[in-house]
């Protein structure tokens, strides 16, 4: 079936005709937090069909946004990642998180919920002026997911996996980090109750909070469970 376009002699009705398909840019989403798997994107968008999931990825390739590759050994596994052009798109994702929270409200019940999407928050509302001249990663371990965030000069990421000599380590539960976020709790309320476990550089610890905290509208709430999608 040929795919609809808007007919539009305009750059933004031009994005919409590549970009505008439900699931599109949630799909995005996954790959900015680095190369994935087909069975990682299908495990990570919870309602997608695998038949629209394949569909969706020769639709972008074809667009030049994203493309194959292989992992080197001893992965060796074919994924998919995003190219420059793809990578554009992360201040955009970003900008539509972070306008995304006056809608986003406490957790439905039942609704998926990943650490994977609250890291992106943060790093939509990261400090990038805190950020500058500082080279360093920290990373996330939350109901046994590992992510992490790297620091480069003034640029921030969140990533999936774990990180390289990472300067800070952080364990608790999806809960917790959900609170965190939210700000009904403090770190050090966490760490008091047991909740969160630090592991490294105390200093690096203070910088992690100014860059990941400072600027972040609270969101969402903690009184409504959520299924954590994997």
């Amino acid at each position: 079936m040929a795919r609809r376009s808007y007919d539009q002699y305009c750059p933004a009705a031009r994005a919409l005709d590549v970009l505008g398909e439900r699931w599109t840019l949630l799909m995005i989403r996954e790959l900015l937090l680095g190369p994935k798997r087909y069975t990682d994107l299908l495990e990570g968008l919870p309602g997608i069909a695998p038949n629209v999931l394949a569909d969706r990825l020769r639709h972008l390739q074809t667009a030049g946004i994203v493309q194959r590759s292989s992992l080197p050994p001893p992965a060796a596994s074919m994924v998919y990642e995003l190219t420059p052009l793809g990578d554009e798109l992360r201040p955009v994702l970003l900008s539509l998180m972070t306008w995304g929270l006056h809608f986003l409200g406490q957790p439905k019940p039942g609704e998926n919920a990943s650490p994977r999407w609250l890291l992106q928050l943060l790093e939509a509302g990261a400090d990038l002026g805190a950020a500058r001249g500082l080279r360093e990663s920290y990373q996330f371990c939350i109901d046994g997911s590992v992510l992490h965030v790297v620091v480069d000069d003034g640029r921030v990421e969140a990533r999936e996996g774990p990180a390289h000599e990472p300067v800070l380590v952080s364990t608790t539960d999806f809960d917790t980090f959900l609170a965190l976020g939210a700000r009904t709790i403090t770190a050090a309320e966490a760490v008091a109750q047991g909740k969160l476990e630090f592991e490294g550089d105390p200093e690096a610890g203070e910088r992690a909070i100014t860059i990941l905290g400072g600027r972040l509208i609270p969101f969402g709430g903690t009184d409504i469970p959520v299924r954590a999608a994997a």
